[in-house]
């Protein structure tokens, strides 16, 4: 959730000499307790500044905002509900608010109330990388994918660093198969249709980079329908199918993968890299043994092979 730390103290220094600013001092007070983790004292000294009646509309909005996390933070998510919505009512350009307000929204499962209320934001300030990106997001799991394939690639187009939570950090595969999203990547997907099968599997890498993980299956499963022997296809879906939670199939698809490539260590490498995610070293160790046999100049297979201590 998102707060406005520093807005109450920007006040007081552009006006320090006004009398009327018990609010304020109430509302820093807040933060103070807030800051040291007394939550219930925080609420208190907000509503506090809430009823001097000496702040604008901004900092209302702001005190509000700031009350209602800490509704959150104690299991009070009516009351909290009920402060993002009286913030972005006084202040109808406020993101945080909106944020907050609609990430309550998907935890509780409401979707429509949060699309409803994205869209109302998205209207105030439609430059909004991070509320775009989560309408997109929540697009994306409707299934409107054209809708969401736009959100999304404006908000990394606003803020390429967004790119970057697309993707799960757990995920093995990120930093070598998978790269954090670019914009890139959304221009590969949304040029026109792929021209050869090299280029579906190009798509189906930007789709999983994105997080787009069916539609990178779908394209995949094409080029397979269209070549049953691709060893590049099959090691695409062994990655988006571990993406997925899927490890059985994942495997599979990698066992297929190494039967039409059987010389080919990286497909080794990557397999054993799912092995080991899931603890099982003797088959992790195995497949690096292999890919280490067919290159020995590759450096990365050594390093595996040394951190389960089977090399110097």
């Amino acid at each position: 959730m998102k707060t406005s730390a520093l807005a109450f103290s920007i006040i007081l220094l552009i006006a320090p000499t006004v009398t009327s600013a018990d609010g304020i001092l109430f509302a820093r007070t807040a933060q103070e307790e807030q800051n040291n983790g007394n939550l219930e004292l925080a609420i208190e000294y907000y509503t506090q500044a809430l009823q001097e009646g000496d702040l604008s509309k901004k900092h209302q909005a702001y005190v509000l905002n700031n009350r209602g996390t800490l509704f959150l933070d104690l299991n009070r998510p009516l009351e909290a509900e009920q402060d993002f919505i009286r913030s972005t009512e006084l202040l109808p350009n406020y993101s945080d608010a909106y944020f907050n307000l609609t990430s309550l929204y998907l935890a509780q499962e409401r979707n429509d109330d949060a699309l409803s209320w994205l869209n109302k934001a998205l209207t105030e300030i439609p430059e909004d990388a991070e509320l775009l990106l989560k309408r997109g997001v929540l697009y994306r799991e409707q299934n409107e994918i054209e809708a969401a394939l736009q959100d999304v690639s404006q908000a990394i187009l606003i803020n390429p660093e967004l790119g970057k939570i697309l993707i799960n950090e757990s995920n093995v595969y990120l930093g070598t198969y998978i790269d954090y999203a670019t914009i890139d990547h959304f221009i590969t997907i949304l040029s026109e249709e792929p021209p050869s099968l090299d280029a579906y599997i190009k798509r189906a890498k930007a789709y999983l980079s994105t997080g787009f993980l069916e539609q990178a299956l779908a394209d995949v499963e094409y080029v397979i329908e269209l070549e049953p022997k691709s060893f590049d296809a099959y090691e695409a879906k062994a990655i988006i199918l571990f993406s997925q939670g899927a490890y059985d199939k994942a495997i599979r698809a990698f066992d297929l993968a190494l039967h039409y490539a059987p010389n080919n260590p990286e497909i080794f490498y990557n397999r054993g890299r799912l092995y080991k995610s899931l603890g099982d070293n003797n088959n992790a160790s195995f497949d690096f043994q292999m890919a280490y046999s067919i290159n020995r100049q590759e450096k990365k297979y050594r390093k595996e092979l040394k951190e389960l201590g089977l090399v110097k």
